[in-house]
């Protein structure tokens, strides 16, 4: 299942992305912040080889020829593990009532049950003073959820709309404000409202749809497979990682063409400017937030560069040792596929995106097809996993 979140596929195409599951290991600071760009999810985060080890690589101008670059490793009849996938129907309606709305409760005698979204009033004391961020006249909480102390919540459970209660609780030895650590409080909670997810009916479900699905029973069965088909993506993404780190760690680098650093060096820097825009700040006010230094960041920054030049050099190298180019018919087909999960046509995809982001995303779809075709794949359940 292909998300349709086109910036974020784009961002580095996917061709980078697995640079940062290589097997390598991120630099950190000594805060233990680092950022980098993830095409999976369009923020800035983490990433890929030994910094000792990238770094010793050499770099060179201008062309390349990739057999002095790169000297692929083991890939074919790679041993992976794939989990299999089960829904269970508990699953289901779990995800059905966590995207669904919930709607205000009329009956004044229902009572608050887990999974309720409550507004209340409440007010704490200690030592028969209120404190600072224990009092509100309005706030939301989804029972169950575990965003208070110990005993709130159960203390709200069963209570009705206009009720009033005292709980008799204590804040945790580890609680985050060291005044408080410890101390016994006492909450008076009024439940002002409930709003509850409405049961899955057909009736409801044939709201919610606006009549394409008419039945809570063919509901239930279109979003279990839409679960099942998420799974499955996520089971193969997993193998496709394990076989790129088992790929990467069998390759020798000899050379890194600077161009190809210096490109992604450039996008890291988008993506990092696009992150700290999406916050509203400035790219090292963000920095600072993260706990950074400028000098942090650029160690990242050449560390990334490098990494993604390698993926760059090993989907080359792969595509080459399968005779797969452009012209492929695996190619075309990842280009024909991408172009219609995002409704253009082909030439639309490629004048957005470049050629170059388009080939890199679309070869290694193609790649890892093939690879996972020659592969040893043994099922595991994912009860094994746990």
């Amino acid at each position: 299942m292909k998300k349709k979140r086109l910036a974020a596929v784009f961002c580095l195409a996917a061709a980078l992305a697995l640079a940062g599951c290589s097997g390598q290991d991120k630099p950190e600071t000594e805060s233990g912040s680092s950022v980098s760009s993830d095409s999976k999810s369009g923020e800035v985060s983490a990433g890929s080889e030994t910094e000792e080890n990238t770094e010793a690589i050499p770099l060179v101008e201008g062309g390349y020829q990739l057999a002095d670059c790169i000297s692929l490793g083991d890939y074919q009849g790679l041993k992976l593990t794939r989990t299999s996938v089960e829904v269970s129907q508990e699953e289901v309606d779990s995800y059905i009532r966590s995207t669904a709305s919930p709607e205000e409760v009329s009956d004044p005698e229902a009572a608050a049950r887990e999974g309720d979204t409550v507004n209340i009033a409440f007010e704490g004391r200690v030592d028969g003073e209120t404190f600072e961020g224990g009092s509100s006249d309005s706030y939301d909480l989804v029972l169950g959820a575990g965003r208070m102390i110990e005993g709130f919540e159960e203390g709200i459970l069963g209570m009705k709309t206009g009720e009033t209660k005292e709980l008799d609780l204590a804040f945790p030895e580890e609680y985050e404000e060291e005044s408080l650590q410890g101390k016994p409080v006492v909450f008076t909670i009024t439940l002002q409202s409930i709003r509850r997810v409405p049961d899955i009916t057909d009736a409801w479900v044939t709201e919610i749809t606006e009549g394409q699905i008419t039945t809570a029973e063919a509901y239930r069965a279109s979003v279990r497979e839409d679960l099942l088909q998420n799974q499955e993506s996520q089971a193969v993404y997993a193998m496709q990682q394990d076989a790129w780190n088992q790929i990467h760690e069998s390759s020798v680098f000899h050379q890194l063409p600077r161009d190809l650093v210096d490109r992604a060096m450039e996008q890291y820097d988008a993506d990092a400017e696009s992150a700290a825009s999406s916050y509203g700040m400035e790219l090292a006010d963000y920095l600072e937030a993260l706990g950074m230094t400028e000098a942090d960041y650029q160690e990242q920054r050449e560390w990334y560069g490098r990494s993604a030049a390698e993926s760059r050099l090993m989907l080359e190298a792969l595509a080459e040792a399968e005779g797969l180019t452009s012209d492929s018919q695996e190619y075309q087909a990842q280009v024909e596929e991408l172009a219609a999960i995002y409704g253009v046509d082909e030439e639309s995809l490629l004048s957005a995106y470049g050629e170059d982001t388009v080939w890199e995303y679309s070869m290694m779809q193609a790649v890892l097809d093939r690879i996972l075709d020659q592969a040893v794949i043994t099922e595991e359940s994912s009860a094994d996993t746990e």
